[in-house]
């Protein structure tokens, strides 16, 4: 019989179990991999200590690590809700779209209160633009886990982009009750705020998004800049957008989105050969998105050049046929 059956090398395995979390913490995953392994070693069949050791496996990419983890343990313990859930986490993480949702799909079959599975679910069907399967999914993570920030935040942009403003702002102000510095859901505040069109509120939320944005260490993200601009410009305001917009581009120069916004904002004022130059690096950075072609054809109008005009309209039509390419896209994260 199974010595852990009787709790035999439980306090070891707690023991080294906390001292991992300790160090992972503190960010010595090293030393915290050492500690997670030999916590399994003493309890093989601790479904706790299995998943620490496999999630840091995975958020390492040390994928074949992570797999042979799960193997050992459903050798030992044959077919659980654990196992298939490591292996449909290890698979999304992967990008393997199309092989997750089985394994998900298993787990929830034998468990079905994991919020993460179903969250991992809802990514999934957002991801192939089935946002009503998605909001399904997400909806339930979040009744599962009320106090995740993260399930929170996707399922309200998930509200969002399927057009219900006010719900998606509730899961915002909600995510960021549990999360002050969420910066992405400050963001996504501003954005449901606006298309509510309440720009007080959604001003407030952009210029909160750009300041945590502002004292990020590393790379830059220049989505607040890019939004805040846009209404700016929306509101007939565009030499108001116009700093905004170069403080994006400071931050970050690979942002389609500040380089679109730009290029959209100095054509409205007049400055075309300048929209052009960032115009050109938005078709450079995303040359599928069909309304930089539309602004492209604008701005060869009015420079005269009818040929490349109608080339850019003729490019806008095609592309615009295709509802994946009328999807504002994100390029700098």
């Amino acid at each position: 019989m199974d010595p852990n059956s009787y709790g035999i090398g439980h306090e070891k395995a707690e023991e080294h179990y906390q001292r991992g979390l300790k160090l992972h913490a503190a960010g010595d995953e090293a030393i915290a991999e050492k500690e997670f392994r030999l916590a399994v070693a003493e309890e093989p069949r601790n479904g706790r200590n299995v998943k620490q050791l496999a999630d840091l496996y995975i958020n390492q990419k040390q994928y074949h690590k992570a797999i042979g983890v799960i193997r050992d343990y459903t050798k030992l313990c044959g077919v659980t809700a654990l196992g298939y859930a490591l292996e449909g986490e290890l698979l999304f993480q992967q990008r393997d779209y199309d092989a997750a949702p089985l394994a998900i799909a298993a787990s929830l079959g034998l468990s079905s209160s994991n919020a993460r599975m179903h969250e991992l679910l809802g990514l999934i069907c957002v991801i192939k633009q089935n946002n009503t399967a998605a909001l399904s999914e997400l909806e339930e993570a979040e009744k599962l886990a009320p106090d995740s920030a993260q399930i929170r935040y996707f399922y309200g942009r998930t509200l969002y982009v399927t057009g219900r403003d006010a719900e998606a702002r509730d899961q915002f102000l909600a995510c960021l009750k549990i999360q002050l510095g969420y910066r992405k859901a400050y963001e996504n505040l501003g954005l449901a705020y606006e298309t509510l069109g309440d720009y007080p509120q959604a001003t407030q939320a952009f210029q909160k998004a750009i300041a945590l944005e502002e004292r990020r260490a590393g790379p830059k993200h220049g989505e607040p800049f890019a939004y805040y601009g846009a209404m700016l410009a929306s509101m007939g305001k565009p030499e108001a957008a116009l700093p905004i917009l170069r403080e994006g581009l400071a931050a970050s120069r690979q942002s389609f989105e500040v380089n679109y916004e730009l290029g959209r904002v100095l054509l409205t004022l007049g400055q075309v050969q300048q929209s052009e130059r960032y115009l050109l690096i938005a078709k450079t950075l995303d040359p599928n998105y069909a309304r930089t072609y539309y602004l492209l054809g604008k701005l060869h109008q009015k420079q005269h050049r009818i040929n490349e005009a109608a080339q850019d309209w003729a490019k806008f039509q095609a592309l615009n046929k295709v509802a994946a390419n009328r999807v504002f896209p994100v390029t700098d994260r």
